[in-house]
């Protein structure tokens, strides 16, 4: 019999984790739904193969406007199964259609919406879910999903200003490494031939440029080799909690790009955190979903342990003062909102704020980076060109 294990809040809203043995996961599921248990994570126990994905099944958009026209139907009085199926007709998403249509069966089945979603991770992640149980269970369904839906919005607004703050500098180093080596690859040798007939001195900066494209024409197999093994070791070293912890710490630290980095993570954090806390999910729960939603293991870990604390009775702004990544205005605010009773509203006066921060990194970074990406190339290719001509003074000084 098949073992599987799960993650979720019992009645008193503490964390509980376990195995059981069952015949299938919906066997699991509907034991622990009668013990009261509301599944955050379920997995059958054993190796598992997992194969690469190159698209989701819905994309942050699709998931927002899906979610928005739910709340819609349901603040309406439409039946869950008969909005689903609506809802599933219209998607031009196929995958995202199959799973709508999944989950419409298990709801005319008779299991509630959060556990007919939480069987399509890859979709709807614990977050979603949770939410989506706290209104089955308070009766607010459509405005727990309303929020939701603000809630996707804004993470695909924050997503896609840091995504267009890297792409400009991404752009350049791509277009730089394209033209280099067309030049190394094409070019050069030409020139090579010509002071090699003509018996040119070839000074320093020539010899140079001449021996690089040399490497790229006559070596390929072993600079192709050694960037595929550079690629391969920084993926393995990577996927360790302390390469990614040292990794993602070397992020934090990048001139200009790291400020962007920190206050994204703190931003995507704390919008979660807000809209958690909320929509009345337990606080412990609250943070392990938010923890995840960081995107960067070093503030992750920071809002796991401040967790561990919390469960231990602590207040939450206690370990968050002792972090260097989290400014004083953060613990502070929350100070303030635990002694007030009003953490709902500084958290979110906080996700606010962070998220303007993005918007002041974002526009920084761009007119920072802009001048240096443009002398950067035009040095790296100027300089080749100019290295290439040198000789023919000295060819001149000869006549």
């Amino acid at each position: 019999m098949p073992v599987f294990v799960f993650k979720g809040v019992n009645r008193m809203g503490q964390m509980v984790s376990g195995e059981r043995a069952a015949p299938s996961e919906e066997d699991v599921r509907r034991a622990l739904l009668r013990e009261g248990i509301r599944i955050s994570y379920l997995k059958k126990k054993g190796l598992e193969l997992k194969l690469p994905k190159f698209r989701k099944s819905a994309s942050l958009k699709e998931l927002a406007i899906f979610t928005r026209q739910l709340s819609v139907m349901v603040n309406a009085g439409l039946a869950i199964d008969q909005a689903l199926s609506a809802l599933a007709e219209q998607q031009t998403n196929k995958r995202f259609k199959a799973i709508l249509e999944k989950v419409t069966e298990d709801v005319r089945g008779g299991s509630s919406l959060s556990n007919a979603f939480a069987k399509h991770p890859d979709v709807f992640d614990s977050l979603y879910v949770n939410m989506v149980a706290a209104g089955e269970t308070g009766g607010t369904l459509d405005i727990i999903l309303q929020r939701l839906a603000d809630y996707l919005e804004k993470m695909k607004a924050l997503v896609n200003k840091i995504k267009s703050a890297l792409a400009y500098p991404v752009a350049v180093l791509i277009i730089a490494v394209l033209i280099t080596g067309f030049i190394l690859w094409k070019v050069i040798p030409a020139f090579a031939k010509l002071y090699h007939d003509l018996g040119a001195e070839l000074p320093l900066p020539t010899q140079i440029v001449i021996a690089a494209s040399n490497f790229l024409v006559h070596r390929f197999y072993l600079w192709m080799g050694g960037l595929i093994l550079l690629v391969v070791l920084y993926k393995i070293y990577s996927s360790t909690a302390m390469g990614k912890q040292t990794i993602d710490k070397i992020k934090l630290k990048l001139w200009v790009v790291g400020p962007l980095i920190l206050k994204g993570s703190l931003a995507k954090v704390m919008r979660t955190l807000a809209t958690l806390v909320t929509s009345g999910v337990d606080i412990l729960l609250a943070l392990e979903i938010a923890a995840k939603t960081a995107g960067n293991s070093v503030i992750e870990k920071l809002i796991l342990d401040a967790r561990e604390e919390v469960a231990a009775g602590k207040s939450l702004s206690e370990p968050l003062k002792k972090s260097p990544y989290i400014p004083v205005m953060i613990s502070q605010m929350i100070e303030a909102g635990e002694a007030t009773g009003a953490m709902d509203t500084m958290l979110n006066k906080i996700a606010d704020f962070y998220e303007e921060e993005v918007d002041a990194a974002v526009s920084a970074l761009i007119s920072v980076m802009e001048p240096i990406m443009v002398l950067f190339l035009g040095g790296l290719v100027g300089g080749i060109v100019i290295s290439m001509y040198l000789p023919i003074f000295t060819l001149l000084g000869r006549f």
